[in-house]
């Protein structure tokens, strides 16, 4: 696992030294390295997490999230409705995508309020159906075809596993769907009255995103094995989407087919490794991992049609999910030994590559977030209106930024 690991960062290095702009490429490679190590940590943290109460707790605060959301969300719907547009149905979020990116993680991870206890509680059900349903209604309101499709997969897939012993948070979840689902049916303030359909858009349309997997899928070949470099799908001189909206694709087309290949057989792998654990485990476990297995399911479906990896806020919720599924450990297995000794030299040059990682972080990633906003207009008269197209800064296309500063030091090149 260390050869491979070694393999793909000398791969991801190469690749970045030779993106057409090797600094902004390098911001995604510190970003995407500092998640995976905040992913580790979770896990880690997840190992110690031996009580049942504790994950009460944090299915209690995720619920409660959820809870403080969604009354936001209504309170913006109800003070808006005379003049609502989409972008006012998810407050704080700059595009309504990204509200089904975070729902298809932490919906499922708040279902771990009523399952971790000795026996699932009805009562706690009640009390979770509000929230839930709100998340539901905004789903359908805003017509988030991608969290919608990843829920619905979650519950299949915890069924499948676990069997009657995931059948009562699929259950909670469910209903809340069912009532979310009859919430917008009945108000849908996103309609006018001349509405002749529920529905804002075509639903059986790709949303541009064959065309998009098509281009991911041709600069993959074409720039084979290397891909066009990290970030360069928001710089490929087409003014459009900033990301290919899927996981391998844009892997693929960025990195190249070798990592999109690698990073393929490892979700492979894990996959069985959880299917193991879901056989092993005792029943009395299984409610509360069936949870972490619908989150886990919800944030990798999620992936395959959107940005999510990419963008921090929606990230986070897939470190969560991911961390916590495979750092489980449920009663039957030992506690692991923990060690009160010296800090191993590793480690010490671990936590100092981290901080350098952090530092660049927030120095490059500051500085291309302020080129952004200066090239928002310059942006907007490019495409013909005024839509942004985020990566993980305001205004995701880099050609645009060049516009405004070509000369800025995050456009260096060696070559």
């Amino acid at each position: 696992m260390i050869f491979v690991a070694a393999i793909a960062l000398v791969l991801s290095a190469l690749i970045v030294m030779g993106s057409l702009s090797p600094l902004i490429s390098l911001l995604e490679l510190v970003f995407l390295a500092v998640a995976g190590m905040m992913l580790f940590f979770v896990g880690v943290m997840a190992t110690t997490l031996r009580r049942v109460v504790v994950w009460q707790v944090l299915g209690g605060l995720v619920m409660l999230g959820c809870a403080v959301y969604g009354f936001k969300a209504l309170d913006a719907i109800y003070w808006r409705r005379e003049f609502l547009e989409a972008r006012d149905v998810t407050p704080g979020l700059p595009n309504i995508r990204l509200f089904s990116d975070i729902a298809a993680g932490l919906m499922p991870l708040a279902l771990l309020y009523i399952t971790a206890r000795r026996s699932p509680s009805r009562v706690a059900a009640l009390l979770s159906l509000p929230p839930l349903a709100v998340w539901w209604y905004l789903l359908f309101l805003t017509e988030g075809r991608a969290g919608i499709l990843a829920l619905t997969c979650a519950m299949g897939v915890a069924l499948l596993l676990f069997g009657r012993q995931a059948r009562f948070p699929v259950a909670t979840l469910f209903v809340a769907a069912l009532i979310g689902l009859l919430g917008w049916w009945i108000y849908n303030p996103l309609m006018g009255e001349r509405a002749e359909s529920p529905f804002r858009r075509d639903l059986t349309s790709s949303s541009g995103r064959l065309d998009l997997w098509a281009d991911a899928l041709r600069y993959s070949i074409e720039n084979f094995p290397v891909g066009i470099g990290p970030m360069m799908f928001a710089g490929d001189g087409h003014i459009r989407s900033a990301s290919a909206h899927n996981l391998f694709l844009n892997t693929a087309a960025e990195w190249g087919l070798p990592l999109a290949l690698l990073l393929m057989a490892l979700v492979v792998k894990g996959c069985l490794v959880i299917v193991k654990r879901a056989r092993a485990m005792p029943e009395a476990d299984k409610p509360l991992y069936a949870c972490l297995v619908m989150a886990f399911v919800g944030v990798m479906v999620n992936v395959q049609f959107s940005g999510a990896h990419i963008a921090p806020l929606s990230s986070l919720v897939m470190v969560l999910a991911i961390g916590l599924v495979f750092g489980y450990r449920h009663s039957a297995q030992p506690a692991l030994a923990t060690s009160s000794g010296p800090v191993p030299l590793g480690a010490k040059l671990l936590w100092g590559f981290v901080l350098a990682c952090m530092i660049y972080l927030v120095v490059a990633g500051w500085a291309l977030y302020e080129l952004s906003v200066a090239s928002t207009q310059v942006c907007m008269q490019e495409i013909g209106r005024a839509y942004l197209y985020p990566r993980f800064w305001a205004q995701g296309r880099l050609e645009c930024m060049q516009m405004v500063d070509p000369d800025h030091w995050l456009f260096w090149n060696w070559r």
